[in-house]
Parts: structure tokens; sequence; C-alpha cells
């Protein structure tokens, strides 16, 4: 979002003003000084803040406020490990769920600038759309974030994940600049809700006894298909002079991956076990 703002959203625009290299050097220097403390914000577990996960209503997770209990007990996590999840029809409806899902984006990083400028966009007007959608996606991620742990998690999914479809759609047949912004817009709102949920949606179904290795797995069928889509895309433009076949394709794979987050059933109760030395 800080990129696309310095190549777009200020006038005279940052990038014209200083040039690419050292405009994306200053932002990557940025990045680099805030991550690195935000880092160490970052913990684990809720129980290590202090916090218990929903539903909790025994006092193990008091860890800040009583140190007694954070020395002597610990939560048991429970849930599937990774080779349970795997054998499961959920796991790969998840999987290529987010995997079909996912090529919207990547896509549209890889080819919207040169997709924009063969329609005679300018750059600056490119960057703003960019910078459009970046932002709405921001604030979108806190919204799909607050909308999952309120509504059946899969039916947010699908949701976020077909309106990310009609944003292509637009994208594909739009004409004239007012179209183009109004995809960013809906770009950014699919896109920005769909981050946290099809993240989340793992622990939801499986647990946190191993959410990273499940997580991990289910990405091998998404990085295979975010690897394929661009290299179509691009083939495709050059095959027939234009991004509409291949972006319309790229839709509807997309709208079939929304589609399967329908097909999830109501997930699991997880019942955490908490082991505690205390006697009585």
């Amino acid at each position: 979002f800080l990129l696309a703002w310095c190549i777009g959203g200020t006038d005279p625009n940052i990038a014209e003003r200083f040039g690419w290299s050292t405009t994306a050097f200053g932002v990557g220097i940025t990045i680099i000084v805030l991550a690195f403390p935000l880092a160490w914000l970052v913990r684990n577990r809720p129980e290590d803040v202090g916090l218990r996960p929903d539903g909790n209503t025994d006092d193990r997770c008091d860890s800040l406020t009583n140190p007694v209990i954070s020395a002597t007990s610990e939560t048991e996590l429970v849930g599937y490990s990774w080779q349970q999840a795997i054998r499961t029809r959920t796991f790969w409806l998840i999987s290529f769920g987010h995997a079909c899902s996912s090529i919207v984006i990547v896509s549209i990083m890889v080819h919207l600038g040169l997709l924009l400028d063969d329609r005679g966009y300018s750059l600056p007007t490119i960057s703003a759309i960019v910078g459009t959608y970046t932002g709405v996606n921001a604030v979108f991620i806190l919204i799909g974030g607050y909308l999952g742990d309120r509504l059946p998690i899969r039916f947010a999914a699908f949701g976020f994940s077909f309106i990310q479809s009609i944003a292509v759609v637009i994208l594909v047949f739009s004409d004239g600049i007012g179209m183009a912004f109004l995809f960013a817009v809906i770009l950014g709102i699919g896109f920005g809700g769909r981050t946290p949920v099809t993240t989340s949606i793992r622990g939801v179904y499986f647990g946190r006894r191993a959410f990273a290795a499940i997580t991990g797995m289910s990405m091998l069928p998404m990085n295979v298909m975010l690897f394929i889509a661009p290299l179509f895309a691009g083939y495709m433009r050059d095959a027939t002079g234009s991004y509409t076949i291949a972006f319309l394709v790229i839709a509807i794979v997309c709208m079939f991956g929304s589609c399967l987050f329908l097909l999830l059933g109501s997930p699991p109760t997880f019942l955490e076990i908490n082991r505690s030395s205390r006697s009585g």
C-alpha cells in the first residue's frame, strides 16, 4: 500500500520526483525498520497474553495476572494432525477453494498494469487504481475478520471469493476510468475480506494442534496454480492480443473455488484439556 501510494497517491507523486529505484529502496527500508519491532509483539497463543479462546471459561489462561498458574499448568491443544487432516474431504475442499480464489490476485499483480496500459491509461492512473484496491483491501481485512467470527465461516469465504470473481468480470468488460475504479473497489472488498477468512478457516475445521503444518500442506496445490495462472494469462495475451479470454477463465475458476467452500459442513467443536500440577 505504501509503495502504491508513493507511485500514484501523491501529486506530484514521489516515484516521479525521486525515481522508481530510490522510491522502492525507501519503502523497503521503512518496512524493515517497522517489521522487526512489530514481530516482537506477536505471540503464538492467546494464552501467552492472558486471553482465552472463545468458549473457554476456566482460569488456565490467566498467565499474566497469576504467574503461579502460568508456571504449573499448560493447555493441551487438540485437533487434527496434518496426517489426519489430509485424509479428509474438508482439507481438499479448503485447499482447492483457497487456490482457485488466490489465482485472481497473483494474476492481477502480474498483468493489471499491462492490461490497463493496453487500454491507454497513464502510469499515475494505473498506480491510483492499484492504490485504490490496496487501500480498500486494508480496510476489509478487518471487516472480513470480524464477519468471519460472526457468520458461518464457509459462507464468509464463499461470499468474499465470489466478490473477487465479479471484480474480474467488471475489469474485463470495463469501458472507462469509472469502471476501472469500480473494479478496484470491488476487488479490494473481495480480496481483503477473503484473506483472514481463508487463513483462519483451517483452524476452525482442524483445531490449533497442527495449524501451521496443515496450512503449509494445503498450500501445495495453491502454489502450483499460482505458478500456472500468470503464465496462462500471458500466453493468452500473446496468442489472442488481449487479456479477455484469460481473465474470464480466471474469473470462472474463482467462482468454482468459491462454491467449494459451500460444500464444507459445519465445523467440529474442539475442547482443550487443561493439565495442572496444582493439588486440590
